[in-house]
């Protein structure tokens, strides 16, 4: 197993938050961050590139694309193919599922890769986000892509991770690991998922034993430092670091 964050722990940016990472020796991991891809992140990248290459030897990197990824996205992937493992990627509305099914055997033929830490040598994979939307998008893809499993999206469902995780676990090659808070997000007006974990928690105390001998790449997508240390002390409890 290896322990991902986000590329925000604390505010700043990709370079801050790898710098301020980079003596926290549980974490092996990045998920950089891209929702989205614009001028100023253009800008920031350049300022920065030399510290995310110096730090792609200390961090395996993971690239979270653009909540709707287009053609010229595939600048930001042909930028990063050479230090991150994989793509993230969240499946179109159905009413639109075949662009997107166009676009990425257009990506995985163009930057497809030999290696076998990626299915087929592709280095995509697929998030379950709304419901449906992941279920749609692989039926019109190749059955050797990969998948990232979001603990939180599946908890909005009622959905188990557990059974999730026992049916898919052959495809699953990145998890986002966080929980749910409905009663914080009403008086913080945050998200209800991208909660720490909570140890009491059923469907967490079924769910980690199954992680035990995981190969992939666990990422607390938590936004915050306070809450990354909160959890990586419930899967210590649980002896998975």
């Amino acid at each position: 197993m290896e322990l991902s964050v986000p590329s925000w722990v604390i505010p700043g940016t990709y370079g801050e938050n790898l710098v301020f990472l980079a003596d926290k020796t549980e974490i092996t991991g990045v998920e950089l961050l891209f929702f989205l891809y614009d001028r100023e992140i253009k800008t920031l990248l350049d300022t920065e590139w030399k510290v995310i290459e110096e730090y792609s030897g200390r961090f395996t990197y993971t690239v979270h694309l653009p909540d709707q990824v287009k053609p010229e996205h595939g600048e930001l992937i042909e930028r990063f193919l050479p230090l991150a493992r994989y793509f993230i990627v969240h499946p179109y509305p159905p009413e639109t599922v075949e662009t997107q099914e166009k676009l990425l055997l257009s990506w995985a033929e163009k930057y497809g890769r030999g290696d076998k830490t990626v299915f087929g040598g592709n280095p995509f994979l697929i998030e379950n986000t709304l419901p449906g939307r992941q279920e749609t998008l692989l039926r019109r893809l190749s059955p050797d892509i990969g998948l990232c499993m979001d603990t939180g999206h599946l908890l909005l469902e009622r959905k188990d991770p557990a059974a999730f995780f026992a049916v898919q676990q052959h495809r699953v090659e990145e998890i986002h690991l966080h929980d749910l808070d409905h009663g914080e997000a009403a008086r913080d007006g945050r998200l209800p998922d991208h909660r720490p974990l909570g140890a009491e928690k059923l469907w967490l105390r079924e769910l980690l034993p199954r992680l035990q001998d995981f190969p992939g790449m666990i990422n607390l997508e938590l936004f915050s430092w306070d809450e990354v240390s909160r959890s990586i002390g419930v899967l210590k409890d649980f002896g998975l670091i």
